[in-house]
C-alpha cells in the first residue's frame, strides 16, 4: 500500500496492528505505531489507539501499553476494557480492579466484557478479599442486567470465579439456575469440580451433559484419535500418570499430527525421564513430519537436552534457538536459564534474565531456583525481595519496571527458598516466609506445608510431632513430599518403629507409592539406629538401577558412623558403579578404613580419587548475623576476624578442658601425632562459626550455624560444652539434621 503511494488510514492501521499482535512481532508493531504517530492517528479516532494498546499487550510489552493508555486524550469503553484485560493478562489483579473503579469515575459504564475480566481478577485475590469484591461485582451485574440477558460468557466467568475461590457450592447453584448453558458453561463447571477435587461430581456432570444431548464433538466422533485436541489431551493425561507407552499409542494412531501433539509427546517423554526418546522425537518434528518447531517445542525439548547423557554439547541447542528466531520468547528463555544453571553456567543465566524484555512469574522462580541449586543463597533471597518491589507509577521511566519487579511469590517460589533457609539454618528468614505464606493463603498448600515442616525441623525452631500424628491418624492429606519430611523427622527423633510402620502403610492407607527418596529416608532411619542389616535387606527389595544411588549412599554413611567395614565396602562398590564421579563416596569409604586403622586401604582410595580427578568438597559453615551470612572453612585464615576467632578458641579450649572436655582425635583421619590432631580439631569450620556468633552477638542470643557436611563427633561434644560455658543456645544444622544445644545437652540425645 505504502509502496503504491497510498497512505494507510484509520481502517488499515488497526488491521495491520492486529496482524502484528497475532504474530507477536513487537518490532513490526513498534514500526506501525511510529507510522500511526506520523500520520496523526495517535489521538483520533480512538479505535487506532485502542488497537495500538492491545498490540503492545499481546506482544508482552506492558510498559508501552501503559504509556499509550496514559497519553490517550480521549478514552472510550473499549479503551478501558483493553486496559483492564491487559492488567489481567499480566496478573496485575489489584491494578485491574483499580482500573475498573477509575473507568466508572471517568463516566463510562462497564460492559459485559469488563465484568469477565473483573471476575477473573477477583478470583486471583486471597479468598476473603476475592469473595468480598467478587460478590460486589456479582451484585453490580445483577443490577445492570448483565447476568440476566442470556450472555453465557459473563455467567461462565462468574461460575469459574466462585469455584476458584473455594465456593464450589455457589458455582453449582449458579450453574443450575442458568437457562442458556452452552458447551463452555458445562466445561467450566466440570473443570471447576475437578480442580476442587470433587472428581465423582465432575464425572457425574459429564454423564448428565450427554444425557441432555450436549454435542461435544471428540466424545461423539467415531474416531476419537482424529480430533487433534482430544488426542493431545489424552497424550498429556497418560504421560502425567506415567503411562508413556499408552500416550505413545495414542500419538501413533493420529493420522494427521499437528505441532501440538508432537509437543505433548516430547514433553511427556521428558517429564518421565525418557530424555533420548524426547530428543529423537524432537528431531523427527522436522525430518519426518516436516513441521517447524515452535516455542513450546523447544521449551519441552530443552530439559531433555540438559538431562540426556547422549546429548553432550548442551549449549549448542541455544544456537538452534537463535536461528529459529525464538531467542526472545520468554518461555524459551526460561528453559534456557534452567539449562545453563544445570550445567553450572550461572553467568549466562543471569545475562538471559537481565536481557528479558518481559519476565513472568516462571522467570523469577527459575532464577531463584537456579541460585539455590548453585549455592548462591543470598542472591536467591535478594531476588525473592526484588520481585515484590513496590512500583512507582508516577514516573514514566519506571513503567517497564512494573513487568519485571512486581510479582507475588507463589507456592513454587516458597518451596524453592524454604530449603535454602533450612540449609543455612536461617530461622528468621524462614519465619518471614512463613508469615508471607499465611498472609497470602499459601500455608495450606501441601507442598508449602511440607517445606515449612522441613525448614522448622532443620532450623531447630519447632517440632513436627503433632504433624506426624495427624498423618499417621489420616487427619492430614499427605503427598510424596509430606512423607519425606515425616520420615526425616522420625529419623532425627529416633522414632524407628513408627517410621518403618508408616513406610509399610503409606501405599495402603494413604495411596502414596513409595519412591526411591522414601526408601533412602527409611534406610537412613534404620542406619542411624544401627540396624544396618535390616537397611541392607530393604535396599535389596528395590529394583536395581540408578535410582538406588541415594539408598546406598545412606547406608554407606551409616556404616561410617557404626564402623561396619564389610557392609561399607559393599555399599561403596555399588556407588562406584552408579556414581563414579561423586567424591563423598570415596571419602566415606576412606574414612571407614582410617577409623578402623586400615591406613593402606585409606591411602589407596585417596590415590584412586586423584587418578579419577575426583575432588572432595571442602567443609564449610555459615552463620547469619544481622543481614549478612558469614562463611568459614576449616582452618580459615581469610575471614577479617580470623585472628580474633583463633585466639578466642584457644582460651575457650582451656576452659572446656577444665569442665571435663576431652578432644576426640579419632575424628581426625590423618596419620599424625595427637597434638597436631587437636590443632586440626580446634580449627573446624563449625567451631569458627560458633566463635564468631559468640563474639558478634549480644549475650544470651541464640547462635544458628549451618554446615555443608556432617558434623563430626568432636564438634558435637565441643558444642555441648560451649553452650554450657557461654550460656548460649546453639543450633547447628549439618547436612543430615539439626542439633539444638542448651546447658550442655543436645536435642538429639546424642542419637544422630
Amino acid at each position: 500500500m505504502t509502496s503504491a503511494g497510498v497512505s494507510p488510514d484509520h481502517f488499515a492501521f488497526p488491521a495491520a496492528l492486529k496482524a502484528a499482535a497475532g504474530l507477536k512481532v513487537l518490532d513490526a508493531g513498534r514500526q506501525l505505531h511510529a507510522a500511526v504517530v506520523k500520520s496523526g492517528y495517535q489521538s483520533s479516532p480512538v479505535t487506532v489507539a485502542n488497537t495500538v494498546l492491545t498490540m503492545y499487550a499481546k506482544c508482552d510489552d506492558i510498559g508501552s501499553a501503559f504509556k499509550v493508555f496514559d497519553r490517550m486524550p480521549e478514552r472510550d469503553q473499549v479503551s478501558w476494557n483493553s486496559m483492564v484485560a491487559t492488567l489481567c493478562m499480566f496478573e496485575e489483579w489489584e491494578l485491574a480492579l483499580e482500573a475498573f473503579r477509575m473507568m466508572q469515575e471517568d463516566g463510562l459504564n462497564p460492559s459485559s466484557f469488563t465484568l469477565v475480566s473483573v471476575a477473573q481478577a477477583c478470583s486471583n485475590l486471597s479468598k476473603s478479599e476475592g469473595l468480598r469484591l467478587g460478590k460486589q461485582v456479582h451484585g453490580y451485574g445483577l443490577r445492570t442486567g448483565f447476568y440476566t440477558d442470556g450472555r453465557t460468557f459473563t455467567y461462565n466467568a462468574l461460575v469459574a470465579m466462585y469455584a476458584k475461590l473455594g465456593k464450589v457450592s455457589d458455582s453449582v447453584a449458579l450453574f443450575h439456575r442458568f437457562d442458556y448453558r452452552d458447551i463452555v458453561t458445562w466445561n467450566t463447571m466440570i473443570s471447576s469440580l475437578a480442580q476442587n477435587v470433587q472428581d465423582e461430581e465432575s464425572l457425574a456432570l459429564v454423564c448428565q451433559m450427554y444425557r441432555r444431548e450436549i454435542q461435544e464433538s471428540p466424545m461423539r466422533n467415531d474416531d476419537l484419535f482424529e480430533n487433534s485436541f482430544a488426542a493431545c489431551a489424552l497424550v498429556d493425561m497418560y504421560c502425567n500418570f506415567g503411562k508413556v507407552d499408552e500416550g505413545r499409542h495414542v500419538f501413533d494412531r493420529v493420522s494427521e499430527r499437528r505441532i501440538g501433539i508432537w509437543n505433548a509427546m516430547i514433553s511427556g517423554y521428558a517429564q518421565n525421564g525418557l530424555y533420548e526418546e524426547a530428543l529423537d522425537l524432537f528431531i523427527e518434528v522436522e525430518t519426518i513430519a516436516g513441521l517447524t518447531p515452535n516455542a513450546t517445542t523447544l521449551a519441552s525439548a530443552l530439559p531433555a537436552c540438559v538431562c540426556s547423557e547422549v546429548f553432550s554439547c548442551k549449549e549448542s541447542i541455544h544456537g538452534y534457538v537463535v536461528k529459529r528466531g525464538l531467542g526472545c520468547d520468554k518461555y524459551v528463555q526460561n528453559a534456557l536459564m534452567d539449562m545453563y544453571f544445570r550445567v553450572g553456567k550461572i553467568e549466562v543465566s543471569r545475562r538471559i534474565f537481565n536481557g528479558m524484555e518481559a519476565r513472568d512469574l516462571v522467570s523469577w522462580n527459575t532464577m531463584i531456583t537456579g541460585c539455590i541449586i548453585t549455592g548462591h543463597f543470598s542472591e536467591a533471597f535478594q531476588l525473592l525481595s526484588q520481585m515484590q518491589r513496590t512500583r512507582n507509577t508516577d514516573e514514566e521511566q519506571d513503567m517497564d519496571a512494573i513487568v519485571n519487579t512486581n510479582y507475588k511469590p507463589n507456592n513454587i517460589s516458597l518451596i524453592t527458598v524454604l530449603p535454602a533457609c533450612a540449609t543455612l539454618a536461617a530461622l528468621a528468614k524462614g519465619k518471614e516466609i512463613h508469615a508471607y505464606a499465611v498472609r497470602n493463603s499459601l500455608a495450606s498448600d501441601v507442598a508449602v506445608g511440607s517445606a515449612l515442616v522441613d525448614m522448622y525441623a532443620k532450623c531447630g525452631g519447632g517440632s513436627t510431632k503433632a504433624f506426624q500424628d495427624r498423618v499417621v491418624r489420616g487427619e492430614a492429606k499427605a503427598n510424596e513430599v509430606t512423607f519425606i519430611a515425616v520420615f526425616a523427622a522420625c529419623s532425627h527423633s529416633g522414632m524407628v518403629n513408627q517410621g518403618v510402620e508408616l513406610f509399610h502403610r503409606m501405599r495402603k492407607d494413604h495411596g502414596v507409592e513409595p519412591t526411591p527418596d522414601h526408601y533412602a529416608c527409611v534406610v537412613d532411619l534404620l542406619g542411624r539406629a544401627g540396624k544396618l542389616e535390616e537397611a541392607y535387606h530393604l535396599i535389596t527389595t528395590m529394583k536395581p538401577g540408578t535410582q538406588q544411588a541415594e539408598v546406598w549412599s545412606s547406608l554407606l554413611g551409616s556404616c561410617r558412623t557404626h564402623g561396619d567395614v564389610e557392609l561399607g565396602e559393599t555399599a561403596a562398590n555399588h556407588l562406584f558403579q552408579l556414581e563414579p564421579n561423586v567424591a563423598s563416596h570415596y571419602v566415606l569409604l576412606s574414612n571407614i578404613y582410617a577409623a578402623a586403622g586400615l591406613w593402606d586401604k585409606a591411602t589407596e582410595i585417596r590415590k584412586k580419587m586423584k587418578e579419577l580427578g575426583v575432588k572432595k568438597e571442602p567443609g564449610c559453615s555459615w552463620i547469619e548475623v544481622g543481614d549478612q551470612v558469614h562463611q568459614f572453612r576449616a582452618g580459615d585464615s581469610l575471614h577479617p576476624q580470623c585472628a580474633r576467632l583463633h585466639s578466642f578458641l584457644e582460651k575457650l579450649w582451656s576452659r572446656m578442658r577444665k569442665e571435663g572436655y576431652v578432644p576426640d582425635t579419632s575424628c581426625v583421619l590423618h596419620n599424625v601425632d595427637e597434638d597436631e590432631k587437636e590443632l586440626i580439631l580446634c580449627g573446624h569450620s563449625e567451631k569458627l562459626a560458633i566463635a564468631f556468633g559468640i563474639l558478634n552477638t549480644p549475650p544470651g542470643t541464640p547462635i544458628r550455624v549451618a554446615k555443608n557436611l556432617r558434623v563430626c563427633n568432636d564438634c558435637h561434644t565441643a558444642s555441648k560444652y560451649i553452650s554450657k560455658i557461654e550460656g548460649r543456645e546453639i543450633i547447628l544444622r549439618d547436612i543430615r539434621r539439626f542439633h539444638h544445644f542448651r546447658n550442655g545437652f543436645c536435642s538429639c540425645g546424642d542419637y544422630w
